[in-house]
């Protein structure tokens, strides 16, 4: 493993040990939760950037994500890829990708005491460190350099965030109503830009519906984000 990639693995796995031991000092988690979910809205502009980087078209209706952070230069460069694929930037969006993971998961156990601490968000925290952890994993190991490691964990992180919201929303539908709402049109929509994206076949627009699939689940943290730390001001 190249040194960048050693240092991204090495950063998740200390992020990961210092979010669950740092987990019940609640006054400073809660502000490094927050901050973690809001900086999300960083992503797309730095997804923008890598985009106008590469030096072959780059269709972000069509192309995965993960096309950016190809390593290499030229056709087939990873299995299922017939594209030619030039990213002179793909080391900025691997760093993003496990950036992105990264503060997911750790919003996601440092904003855990916002919720009612039950079964229901128990689960839907557990799930959401998954999502980002599997982001997280996109960014170690880029699909030409190892495309069994980029792509088994990617799996779990387009489902688990569907009942991750489902569970937060019903869990706190009685003491945050218009945030239960939020959370299920959010669900909703990334729920339909999954089914969207299983039929691809007929529906030549996966980059577009892998971006609505994340970043709809972007939106709900930095919105949820925002509003928990005014609820709490």
């Amino acid at each position: 493993m190249a040194l960048p990639y050693f240092l991204m693995a090495s950063l998740a796995i200390f992020a990961i040990c210092a979010a669950l031991l740092l987990r019940h000092q609640r006054a400073i988690t809660a502000k490094i939760g927050f901050i973690c979910w809001i900086s999300l809205s960083v992503y797309f502009i730095i997804d923008y950037l890598v985009i106008q980087a590469t030096t072959t078209p780059y269709n972000f209706l069509e192309q995965p994500m993960s096309d950016l952070g190809v390593t290499t230069c030229g056709t087939d460069t990873y299995v299922l890829s017939s594209l030619e694929i030039c990213s002179p930037y793909h080391l900025l969006m691997n760093w993003t990708f496990t950036f992105t993971g990264i503060v997911i998961f750790v919003g996601a156990i440092f904003l855990h005491q916002f919720w009612q601490d039950n079964r229901k968000t128990r689960i839907a925290t557990i799930f959401l460190i998954i999502f980002g952890f599997s982001y997280t994993m996109a960014g170690i190991f880029p699909a030409d350099v190892n495309f069994l490691w980029h792509t088994l964990p990617s799996i779990p992180g387009m489902i688990v965030q569907i009942p991750a919201l489902i569970l937060i929303a019903l869990s706190i539908r009685k003491e945050m109503p218009k945030l239960s709402v939020w959370t299920f049109i959010c669900a909703l929509i990334t729920t339909t830009a999954l089914i969207l994206m299983s039929l691809y076949s007929f529906i030549d627009l996966f980059g577009l519906l892998q971006r609505i699939l994340y970043g709809s689940v972007y939106l709900w943290m930095i919105i949820t984000a925002i509003t928990l730390w005014r609820k709490k001001a």
